[in-house]
């Protein structure tokens, strides 16, 4: 006759010790809070404890990575260039249409999500240029160099003429995007965002007349 097998003993449940629990999207989360603290308070507002505390991270998570609120935040701008959407640059796109993708996306850009963190950097910059040099020399994000290098070619295809001054137009198109976004006319957000491609299509056009584009 088999001999019946005693049940082993129920095992207690384990406790977890206490402590905040790791997260996998850390830098993502503290990216977002330091652009939208940067944004609502500026330069002289922000801080690592500042980020950690809105981010709902451990502040040892934070001081690991970052040594500094200048370094957190250049983080957060360099990963935001890397998901810009930069106009394509085909050879059948003429020079007029690509710099009016290019003008429509800065704008969209500053109307978006993290519009207050960028048009706060000009200032933080003009403030603090150590602090910003590089930023300051990078001439914000990389959507700006492509342009730059699409100008020198249009010059160098006849596009435009040889001698354009390829800074002062790059100067007037994104001042004057930055500028009307900031200080637009009485209008709500929907009137100026539904009205940006037809202002953008008019700077454009008057920019090049300006520089003795063909038509």
């Amino acid at each position: 006759m088999s001999q019946q097998q005693t049940p082993a003993p129920e095992q207690p449940p384990v406790r977890r010790g206490p402590g905040r629990p790791r997260h996998a999207d850390t830098e993502a989360r503290a990216y977002r809070a330091v652009l939208e603290l940067f944004g609502q308070k500026g330069w002289s507002g922000l801080s690592l404890d500042g980020v950690a505390t809105h981010a709902g991270i451990g502040k040892s998570s934070i001081y690991l990575r970052w040594k500094d609120k200048r370094d957190l935040l250049m983080d957060a701008l360099h990963d935001l260039e890397e998901h810009l959407v930069v106009p394509e640059e085909t050879d059948d796109v003429a020079i007029r249409d690509y710099l009016i993708a290019h003008a429509v996306a800065r704008a969209e850009l500053y109307m978006g999500e993290h519009g207050r963190a960028l048009t706060h950097l000009y200032s933080a910059a003009q403030a603090n240029p150590d602090e910003f040099d590089d930023i300051r020399q990078r001439r914000i994000s990389r959507g700006l160099l492509a342009l730059r290098d699409r100008i020198e070619q249009a010059c160098q295809r006849g596009e435009l003429p040889s001698q354009t001054p390829v800074d002062h137009l790059l100067d007037a198109i994104e001042g004057a995007v930055l500028v009307h976004v900031l200080f637009p006319s009485p209008k709500t957000a929907e009137e100026l965002r539904a009205g940006i491609q037809d202002y953008v299509s008019t700077l454009v056009d008057v920019q090049l007349r300006g520089v003795g584009a063909a038509a």
